[in-house]
């Protein structure tokens, strides 16, 4: 049986809808950035991969990169009227200094394609000199915050694009990049979703539906438009359809092929390190070590993780998480925070366990190896983690688990969101007109 529901999300805002082709591959080749890393693992179920980011430096911790205040906001602002993007990141040493932040732009596959002075309107790069250094904590570092578009940074076309932080005036000495979207936000975007059973899985996959009808400057050639959708913030996991269906023209229809559908996935999982005070999530904390240690309890394959905050989207919070601390961004403490993993039947898995999240860009080839532990019959590994709020989860190549979660777990309500992009030829690029969002 077939159901479809149509609702969304604009931007952070919640709008509800009335009504009621095969994937394209995401990959980003590094034309002349010798600091890029090619990303070789995948995410639990898709072949396809998202922008290659060149490797975070060892001393850089806790990037965020979200719209206006709300650390929760997905990196994503309007070219016609913006609000601007957040940066802020921890440098893991005693004194700062001022970098560079430079802005390439990207097509819908990731490949970085346009020079600078094709967009942006003002200068090439910026310097960033508002940081300020950890206030009594455990394990020192240096606080950086900035601002953007501002008086110096102004974008003249939408898009993909990375945000590239250097050492001043270093383009090529890479301390970290991090993917954003500016929209034109031009035409109407509805979404939908089509709930698929599959022979030999007990949770229906789920098949994501865009109808879009362009602005009518940019009707005329349907097949020049293509809506990619990602679930939960994971880009690594990108599902594209360039192939429209043409019924209602001039409204576009896409659907992801049936193998394309999302299926039942490893649960997100989110862990609150705010008060690090005994309780829901953790079993344990030590203080009497520096950095202060945090043993969180077991997540068991079998179970769904439905204490997932699926608001997060792959965001970090911090500001907002930590209590008792005034200015958390400056106040809180890292800690040694240890991931436990009880795979099925309780047995070491073929093919080993990453875990990754928010702490990663949500990209399972830059999570942490787990080591198995037969004494405790799991998975463990330590990540190095900022007091605040984390969405993860664990990745394997083994078969025999993507199975198991596939014929035992509950759905897990996610957040999908759709790009609608458009390959324009009199800017040799293509734009992204639209963005949404919904939870199912």
């Amino acid at each position: 049986m077939r159901f479809v529901v149509y609702w969304g999300l604009l931007l952070g805002g919640l709008v509800f809808i009335v009504v009621g082709g095969s994937g394209c591959v995401s990959s980003e080749q590094t034309e002349g950035q010798s600091q890029a890393d090619s990303v070789a693992a995948r995410s639990d179920s898709s072949p396809d991969q998202g922008p290659n980011l060149a490797a975070q430096d060892e001393t850089i911790r806790t990037v965020q990169l979200y719209r206006g205040e709300n650390e929760r906001n997905f990196p994503i602002i309007s070219l016609r009227d913006p609000d601007p993007l957040t940066l802020e990141f921890d440098l893991m040493e005693r004194q700062g200094r001022p970098l560079s932040v430079y802005f390439v732009h990207a097509n819908r596959e990731w490949k970085r394609d346009l020079s600078p002075s094709q967009i942006l309107e003002s200068y090439h790069n910026d310097r960033l000199v508002d940081y300020r250094s950890s206030q009594g904590t455990e394990i020192p570092y240096v606080h950086y915050k900035y601002r953007f578009p501002n008086d110096d940074i102004r974008f003249r076309i939408s898009g993909n694009y990375i945000l590239r932080v250097t050492e001043q005036g270093r383009r090529d000495s890479v301390l970290f990049e991090r993917p954003f979207f500016i929209s034109d936000e031009a035409g109407q975007l509805e979404l939908g979703a089509d709930a698929l059973r599959i022979p030999g899985q007990r949770q229906q996959s789920l098949r994501p539906i865009a109808r879009y009808d362009p602005p009518g400057a940019l009707r005329g050639d349907p097949f020049g438009y293509s809506v990619c959708f990602i679930r939960n913030g994971r880009l690594p996991d990108t599902r594209c359809q360039s192939r429209p269906l043409l019924a209602q023209q001039p409204r576009l229809e896409f659907e992801l092929e049936r193998d394309e559908a999302f299926a039942p996935i490893t649960a997100d999982y989110s862990v609150d390190l705010g008060n690090l005070r005994s309780g829901p999530k953790i079993e344990r904390t030590t203080r009497t070590v520096s950095p202060l240690q945090v043993l969180l309890e077991p997540d068991y394959a079998q179970f769904s993780g439905q204490d997932a905050d699926v608001t997060l989207n792959g965001q970090i919070v911090v500001q907002d998480a930590v209590d008792g601390r005034a200015n958390p961004a400056l106040t809180a403490e890292y800690v040694q925070t240890t991931f436990a993993f009880v795979p099925p039947r309780e047995q070491p898995l073929s093919g080993g366990v990453v875990v990754s999240g928010s702490f990663s860009g949500m990209d399972p080839a830059r999570g942490t190896e787990m080591q198995w532990r037969p004494m405790r019959t799991r998975y463990e590994g330590d990540v190095l983690l900022k007091q605040g709020l984390y969405q993860y989860f664990y990745h394997t190549s083994d078969a025999g688990l993507q199975d198991a979660v596939r014929r035992s777990q509950a759905r897990i309500q996610s957040t999908y969101t759709s790009f609608v992009y458009y390959e324009d030829s009199s800017e040799n690029t293509d734009r992204l007109l639209r963005v949404r969002s919904f939870q199912q």
